[in-house]
């Protein structure tokens, strides 16, 4: 077998499940020693049983596992985890932000002094068969599809939410005649389409992709982000009424809040649907709510006014 580190990039738009998809390698590991790169590193559900040791940028897990926050420059935080790490892990996952082409972690791979170290497995991109893809701006209409363009293996997720029809009509809209695409709830896939086989004497499967988009800010997808942080409890009328009457605009939503009554919430919306679990109590705690949406002032200028009237 080769002795170069195999990597697996996830890519997919905002709350197509590709924290998800590695929550569930990481519970299913089977022995596996994985290397895990992620943008928000808060979002990994990482049982504290298992961590053997916590940094400000790293999580060690006892079952060989280590988790590593995507910071500062892409090409030296890869060759920073496969220079430290490399030669104690099986496997290596890069999970993209959700409005960036994966092309471009792609393209950092084939660089000489990594690819040396390193071997690109494929990648993978996630697609959320609730979201109405139509609805989008023409921009980000333009990077789902380049990151569905730029996927080896494309997972429709979700598909327990709508109909066979709707998702036949999602593919025949979406995917290319050759993709290779498998549909999956809770992006629940078998390890196999993670972890297949790789001999240096098989040639990879990635075909040839297209340019990948030029670079671009949050600002330049239309989108817009804010951040919302209050030290205390918020007023859980109030919060009902923020969450009961939040835009389809509103692409992404996650936070932590405070209630009065002593829990401590965890918060997620994506396509429109929101969870909440329960959290462990700690000190010097506060509340927090993060939102990625569509640039349209009049929605933001109604979310600030309702933020405001969270403070209990």
């Amino acid at each position: 077998m080769s002795e170069e580190l195999g990597v697996t990039v996830v890519a997919g738009f905002l709350g197509a499940g590709k924290t998800t998809l590695i929550n569930h390698l990481l519970n299913q590991a089977d022995g596996r020693r994985l290397g895990v790169m992620v943008n928000d590193f808060g979002a990994l559900n990482i049982d504290e049983a298992l961590v053997d040791e916590r940094r400000d940028d790293l999580i060690t897990l006892s079952n060989g596992c280590v988790c590593c926050s995507l910071q500062g420059e892409l090409s030296s935080s890869i060759e920073a985890m496969v220079s430290r790490r490399g030669e104690r892990l099986d496997h290596l996952l890069i999970e993209c932000s959700g409005v960036s082409d994966p092309e471009r972690v792609v393209n950092v791979l084939r660089y000489p002094r990594i690819r040396a170290r390193a071997r690109l497995e494929g990648v993978i991109t996630l697609v959320d068969a609730a979201l109405d893809y139509a609805s989008l701006s023409p921009a980000l209409r333009h990077l789902v599809f380049s990151q569905i363009a730029n996927g080896d293996l494309i997972v429709i997720n979700k598909s327990d939410l709508v109909d066979d029809e709707d998702i036949a009509r999602l593919e025949q809209a979406l995917l290319l005649p050759d993709s290779r695409h498998v549909r999956a709830t809770q992006a629940a896939l078998p390890a196999d389409f993670i972890f297949w086989p790789a001999l240096p004497d098989t040639p990879s499967f990635r075909r040839a992709h297209s340019q990948p988009l030029p670079a671009t800010r949050i600002e330049d997808l239309g989108l817009k982000t804010l951040s919302w942080q209050h030290p205390g409890a918020v007023n859980l009328t109030e919060l009902r009424a923020l969450l009961g009457h939040m835009p389809k605009q509103i692409l992404r939503f996650k936070g932590v809040v405070l209630l009065s009554d002593g829990r401590r919430l965890a918060l997620q919306r994506a396509a429109g649907r929101l969870t909440s679990w329960e959290l462990e109590r700690k000190e010097n705690e506060e509340s927090c709510l993060v939102f990625i949406g569509e640039d349209t002032p009049s929605h933001w200028e109604d979310i600030v006014q309702r933020l405001d009237r969270l403070r209990a």
